[in-house]
């Protein structure tokens, strides 16, 4: 399939005009303008037996002498369905639809789209797009696209939903001197996708670095799968938009509420070992990086300047970031010093001066990079009278193709432009600006930190199942979907999570008959399904005695039955106090294109305060679920013990996310879960409140990304 979209012996364009405004005769002139070695036809009834750019057109595709590899579909979307027939027929198996009209105009668009693909599937054809820009494969010479700018050839592949946005991106590529290997607009992703693409692209010879950029991911756990593939192969960069607030959705928990769609993408791609990038500047500053330097193998930078202020910016974007500016070495510093002039600064950023020479940034060049405390070097130079910028790109180059990566930030335009080409020609990317140059610089350190780390292992644990599906069955049957206090408790208790001792009162005679089970002081808290924050209505009750049950059961009843109604509460749950620890919450949130979240954070009531929370897809894997810990801001210190407070049971917390997460792969009809808070002692802990929400669905298997 592959080989005849990027490797074809011959395209037939259908639609193909001399009208050369139209994209019918744009798409035949860039692949003769692309220097195409095989055969092109046009296709049009009204250009049979003419020509087109010394080109023979036909009436159909069934009337092409030779074999078809590669049709581009250029007609009003209402004629393409018989056209898909007759590539079914003509042996052709690979098609661009750069057509437009479809779903991205509505519901009778998308009906159509329905069609052509069952069509299509019949034949065994492959499509991409439709409402696309095309393809193009730089090291074929082939251009089967209307893009204005025709790409050089490189080693960075580039895929896009976009097609316009695809085009600015290719036309910015080329004036930038970078070259590409493929390009593939998306469009509607009738057919082929990003899965597909990436599926292809990691393979791919040519390919160094992948950007992509997305609005949406259709298949979410297949696009974490081959992602992190991809990743273990080459570095990927995705451009993903749509970052607002209008992703979040309604929820019935925290941990629901917490979530956001673009949380979801955020999350499944560091775990895949996707870097996003928050702009193109951000993504082509990664990507020129990527295509000619070596990763960075530790997080420490070197500055290297003849101009203080634009070293105090690289330094402020390297603080914002994961990156540290490096200390040199005394080793270092020495040599500098017994070769350079006395007023240059040996710290970092290495400060050579106003009127630097090319020998000068040679020779500090050199030592820096020797230095085994340095990981990478970014070199900034401005302009100015005694500094001659392509003398010293020239040095760089000779410099460039060591075992660290060089940057290069050479401010300006005019006075820099030929040292900027040198530089770029001789493998060395340059910068218009420090902080694009660090967030690259960034991108190469992360990414090499990713690859390193260990695989992890996702655990198994036991679940009565048959407790939990009793559970759900029972409450469905009651009308509800959303289950708290009591059978929530014990879902999470059947999958091994440890709970506070739990009794359910119907009336008052019940209540105080449980009192009389326990120690006080005791807690109540109501029951019912439509009360999320039970502290906010007054239902919860702490520091009860014996003596005050029946009174405090009456008043809780009354209260909170004013607001929710009476036949709304199931009952007062009644709880022994439990003792000083930390809170935390664990939680189960489910989004739409990736599945099954799981979130650790802090607890108790502030949840929605502080928000200091991470989260990662399920199913979690034993190195994960550390990670999650480590990544929260407050709670993570409180735990391993703050101000001479004991450490808390870490180990506990991070099995119990473990095994939360396991629960989904045995119910993944349960949509939300939350335990909160979970108060951790030193040693053990238990769930003190839950709260679940699950649809009517059969029981299945996500598996793992």
């Amino acid at each position: 399939m592959w080989e005849h979209f990027f490797e074809p012996r011959s395209v037939a364009v259908v639609g193909a005009s001399r009208n050369e405004k139209k994209l019918g005769y744009l798409v035949v002139e860039k692949l003769v303008e692309a220097h195409f070695e095989g055969e092109i036809y046009p296709i049009n009834p009204k250009l049979a037996g003419k020509t087109l750019l010394g080109r023979k057109a036909y009436a159909r595709l069934t009337e092409v002498p030779g074999k078809i590899d590669l049709v581009v579909v250029v007609i009003p979307r209402d004629f393409v369905l018989p056209i898909i027939e007759d590539c079914g027929s003509k042996g052709a198996r690979s098609v661009v639809i750069i057509s437009a009209g479809f779903k991205e105009v509505g519901e009778e668009g998308a009906h159509l789209e329905d069609k052509i693909l069952k069509v299509a599937r019949k034949w065994g054809i492959s499509i991409i797009g439709p409402n696309c820009l095309g393809i193009i494969n730089a090291h074929w010479n082939l251009n089967a696209s209307f893009a204005p700018s025709a790409p050089s050839r490189g080693n960075i592949a580039f895929f896009s939903q976009s097609g316009a946005l695809g085009t600015a991106i290719l036309d910015r590529l080329r004036k930038e001197g970078v070259g590409i290997s493929k390009f593939i607009s998306l469009g509607n992703k009738m057919d082929i996708d990003e899965v597909d693409v990436l599926e292809m692209l990691k393979d791919d010879d040519e390919t160094r670095v992948i950007l992509g950029y997305l609005e949406s991911v259709g298949r979410g756990r297949d696009f974490m799968q081959i992602a992190k593939v991809t990743a273990q192969a080459k570095p990927l960069i995705i451009i993903k938009s749509g970052r607002g607030e209008k992703g979040k959705k309604a929820a019935s928990s925290h941990t629901g509420s917490l979530a956001g769609q673009d949380e979801a993408y955020e999350v499944a791609f560091r775990q895949s070992g996707v870097l996003r990038a928050r702009s193109f500047g951000e993504a082509l500053g990664m990507i020129k990086a990527f295509s000619c330097q070596p990763l960075m193998q530790g997080n420490r930078v070197a500055l290297l300047t003849n101009a203080g202020g634009s070293g105090i910016l690289a330094t402020d974007a390297c603080e914002e970031s994961s990156l540290k500016v490096a200390s040199l070495g005394d080793e270092t510093k020495k040599k500098l010093q017994e070769k350079l002039p006395a007023h240059v600064s040996l710290s970092n950023p290495v400060d050579i001066l106003g009127d630097a020479t090319a020998d000068r940034y040679q020779l500090a060049t050199r030592e820096i990079l020797a230095d085994q405390g340095v990981n990478g070097l970014l070199v900034l130079l401005a302009p100015q009278a005694a500094t001659d910028p392509l003398t010293v790109a020239e040095v760089l180059a000779r410099e460039a193709g060591t075992a660290k990566p060089i940057l290069a930030c050479f401010m300006g335009y005019d006075k820099v432009k030929d040292a900027v080409d040198l530089l770029q020609s001789s493998g060395i990317p340059n910068y218009e600006d420090p902080e694009y140059a660090v967030t690259a610089l960034e991108g190469m350190y992360r990414y090499g930190e990713w690859k390193k780390r260990p695989p992890g292992v996702v655990k198994e644990f036991g679940v009565d199942d048959g407790a939990v599906q009793k559970i759900l069955d029972t409450s469905k049957e009651r009308g509800y979907l959303e289950i708290g206090g009591f059978d929530a408790l014990k879902v999470i208790e059947a999958c091994g999570i440890p709970v506070v001792k739990s009794y359910l009162a119907r009336d008052e005679e019940d209540a105080v008959r449980i009192g009389e089970l326990l120690e006080a002081p005791l807690v109540m808290k109501v029951e019912s399904p439509q009360i999320l924050h039970k502290s906010e209505v007054g239902g919860v009750k702490v520091g009860i005695n014996k003596e005050e049950i029946t009174s405090c059961f009456r008043d809780m009843l009354q209260r909170v039955g004013k607001i929710v109604g009476k036949d709304s509460i199931r009952g007062i749950l009644i709880q022994p106090m439990v003792g000083d620890g930390k809170e935390v919450l664990i939680g189960i949130s489910h989004d739409d294109v990736f599945g099954h979240m799981v979130r650790f954070g802090l607890g108790g009531k502030y949840v929605e305060v502080y928000k200091d929370t991470s989260v990662r897809v399920a199913p979690l894997t034993s190195e994960e679920a550390k990670e999650m810990i480590d990544e929260t801001k407050y709670i993570s210190k409180l735990l391993r013990g703050a101000r001479g407070e004991a450490a808390s049971d870490i180990a506990l917390v991070e099995e119990l996310l473990l095994r939360l997460s396991h629960l989904t792969t045995h119910f993944p009809q349960i949509k939300e879960v939350e335990a909160n808070p979970l108060v951790v002692w030193k040693e053990g802990g238990v769930a003190i409140d839950a709260r679940l929400r699950f649809q009517q669905a059969e029981r299945s298997s996500y598996g793992s990304p």
